[in-house]
């Protein structure tokens, strides 16, 4: 009896250890959370550089650039991570009795400050013209954009309509984006060393890229459900369209051919995959929309 009783004592502070533990690991992840964007305006304040990847592009230019207009997409997922950023630090300065449990921070873990020097490095690295370094810097960005979505298992598990607003939706939103930053950088640091692209030439070539990048957010579509980290593909190529037939570019046909199809076979795919997914009652936010209705 003595023995049971001893036993269940030592499973009692087990479990306080590890509340406690889960407790401590969550203010940190907050702090570091909320302090490493401001140290990282800071730094890029203070290295005082004129930020010249329009001139890179310009002076290595490439069949895959995107139009102008396609770096939009920043304004949204900065206003969405900034909606993350102020969501998982919201009790912050409540003593640990009132805490609220945040499982999404445990799952991003050290992601968002890590993504954040990513793309921090990337920044000084390219204004300064390593291109090589700022393409290692964009796909250490990319490797922490994808490990936050992963861990958070977007549309793989039940959340509340908040945490679909406030947590899903920018790291959905990045980690779309900088996978077709990191395909575009790459072709530049390619054609910055001179690329050989070969028979196929570098519109044979643009096009394999393209292809490639299609698959990729058709296999997010079909396997997540993710219409965010889709349309923000279909942006990109919707992008690189503009930047085609623009006067002052490269004529390209083939080139413009294939986006323009890939953009149509992605909307399309996009419309019949809700529709598939509407029948099936299968779509997480419109189902917690109903029931919040």
């Amino acid at each position: 009896m003595k023995n049971r009783v001893y036993i269940r004592q030592n499973c009692l502070v087990c479990c306080l250890v590890l509340v406690m533990d889960k407790k401590r690991e969550k203010r940190i992840l907050q702090i570091l959370n909320i302090l490493t964007p401001i140290l990282c305006g800071v730094f890029i304040a203070l290295l005082n550089v004129d930020f010249v990847g329009s001139l890179t592009d310009e002076a290595y230019s490439k069949l895959l650039s995107p139009a102008p207009f396609t770096f939009a997409i920043w304004g949204p997922i900065f206003i969405f991570q900034a909606l993350f950023y102020f969501y998982q630090a919201r009790d912050i300065l409540k003593p640990p009795e009132e805490q609220i449990e945040m499982p999404y921070v445990h799952e991003v873990s050290v992601f968002f400050f890590l993504s954040w020097a990513s793309t921090t490095a990337w920044y000084a690295l390219w204004s300064l013209g390593y291109i090589w370094p700022a393409i290692g810097a964009m796909f250490a960005y990319l490797i922490t954009s994808l490990g936050a979505y992963l861990r958070l298992g977007i549309n793989k598990r039940d959340r509340p309509l908040k945490e679909h607003l406030f947590v899903t939706v920018a790291w959905s939103m990045l980690s779309a984006w900088v996978t077709v930053a990191a395909i575009v950088n790459t072709t530049t640091g390619l054609v910055s060393i001179g690329f050989d692209s070969g028979p196929l030439g570098e519109s044979g070539w643009t096009v394999l890229v393209l292809l490639m990048t299609l698959i990729i957010y058709i296999s997010v579509l079909v396997t997540r459900n993710d219409f965010i980290f889709t349309g923000v593909g279909l942006w990109a190529i919707i992008g690189i369209i503009g930047e085609r037939l623009s006067p002052a570019s490269t004529p390209a046909p083939d080139v413009t051919a294939v986006a323009i199809l890939g953009a149509l076979i992605l909307a399309v795919l996009m419309l019949i995959w809700l529709i598939y997914l509407h029948k099936k009652e299968s779509i997480q936010i419109i189902q917690k929309l109903r029931n919040w209705r």
